[in-house]
């Protein structure tokens, strides 16, 4: 008897141990490159190990994978962009780094085993991540005296990330009946709320509430008393945060509507000014060649003639539409825009395609459009790593929890 205890002991110790290396890149993507500098390259080495590793002991799972109808539009349009975007590097020497973190992505997300690995692991492990992010804010901020946290990147990719960490604990409090979970899924909510704050971006601090309001009425039952109830407690946490950092909040909302004012007067030397200067140009330069785009360094160009000091150092246009229109034309832009949604849709089994509004996955994809209009998400290969392999993890792997009621098609 204790012979087989201890057999089914070391059985269980070895799959959980082959469990944390298979999503090991998921744990780096998580808990450090977003909070700790210099560690994305750590992600870009441990998937090629972890995928080897896998074509080794897993063959078939590349074509179990693959016969999924639910990642078949996010592989064919991923697909579809890396030639795209890739051909566009080939040809003018465009950056390469979104085409590369792509493919990266993909052969970790085609070369798992993902019926091994219960979608609940992915789950639980976000609220304890939101934790890390806001305690790593912490540090920066009153332990460093970094204003705008966000070291490992830049304040603005970083708050994106605290955005999704804040929607993945809202999800996993709103479906889960563990009063633990439930505990650490708030204290997420709290901690990358904060950490979000102390990013000052306005533009993700804005949107943010949407879309939690958004997610916790596509969770909830559909009665008015459900949707009072979440527009109560939503507002009551940001009142929270708002008290929280008042003083802060109130001087970005100074400075917000003195820029305005300046210009009304003409005067676009402020953060917004230069948005919209940048928005400008990009219109121009888009019409130079609607259909291909005139790629990197003839936008690099237009961008440094403009006559703002602020615009001259912008890398891109601030805006993930407008800049993708201007670098890659309509095709690029119609192809990045199908990457961005194909997570919600799936091939049916008699042909034809359907769309499936799963309440966390929607809720990021809307958090990033939105976060597109004021800045350029995927300029960022974090963000490349994240919205790949978060979304495709989330749909290849085997839902075993009462989650699935929510999910509509």
């Amino acid at each position: 008897m204790t012979v087989i205890t201890f057999q089914n002991f070391a059985s269980q110790s070895k799959q959980r141990l082959e469990e944390l290396f298979l999503l090991s890149p998921l744990a780096v993507l998580f808990f450090c490159i977003f909070n700790i500098a210099d560690t994305k390259s750590i992600l870009s080495r441990l998937i090629p190990i972890v995928s080897v590793y896998c074509l080794f002991f897993y063959r078939n799972a590349i074509k179990q994978n693959w016969q999924r109808a639910s990642i078949h539009p996010l592989m064919i349009c991923s697909l579809l962009a890396f030639f795209y975007f890739g051909l566009s590097h080939l040809i003018r020497g465009d950056n390469f780094g979104y085409s590369r973190t792509l493919v990266t992505g993909l052969a970790y997300l085609l070369l798992l085993p993902w019926q091994k690995l219960p979608r609940k692991l992915l789950a639980s492990s976000l609220p304890v991540a939101a934790i890390f992010c806001g305690l790593n804010a912490m540090y920066e901020f009153w332990g460093m005296g970094i204003q705008r946290v966000g070291l490992a990147t830049n304040p603005i990719p970083y708050a994106l990330f605290c955005a999704v960490m804040v929607l993945g604990s809202l999800h996993q409090l709103l479906v889960t009946q563990s009063w633990g979970i439930r505990l650490v899924s708030g204290l997420g909510i709290g901690f990358a709320g904060m950490a979000l704050v102390l990013t000052d971006v306005r533009g993700v601090i804005l949107f943010l509430p949407i879309v939690m309001v958004f997610l916790a009425l596509r969770m909830l039952p559909l009665s008015g008393r459900a949707y009072l109830a979440v527009l109560l407690t939503i507002a009551t946490v940001c009142g929270l945060g708002y008290k929280a950092f008042e003083e802060k909040i109130d001087q970005r909302i100074e400075l917000t509507e003195k820029e305005f004012k300046l210009i009304e007067h003409g005067n676009f030397n402020t953060s917004i000014g230069t948005r919209f200067t940048l928005w400008l140009q990009g219109k121009e330069t888009a019409l130079q060649a609607p259909i291909w785009g005139v790629g990197d360094q003839a936008l690099h160009a237009d961008i440094k003639a403009l006559p703002l000091r602020d615009t001259t150092i912008s890398p891109h246009l601030h805006n993930q539409y407008i800049d993708t229109l201007a670098r890659y034309g309509v095709i690029g832009l119609f192809i990045l825009l199908a990457w961005m949604v194909s997570p919600l849709f799936y091939v049916k089994p008699k042909g034809g395609v359907g769309v499936r509004f799963e309440p966390l996955l929607s809720s990021v994809i809307l958090m990033i459009a939105l976060a597109g209009l004021t800045d350029v998400p995927f300029h960022h290969t974090h963000l490349v790593y994240l919205f790949t392999l978060f979304t495709g993890a989330w749909l290849m792997m085997p839902n075993e929890d009462s989650a699935s009621r929510f999910i509509t098609e």
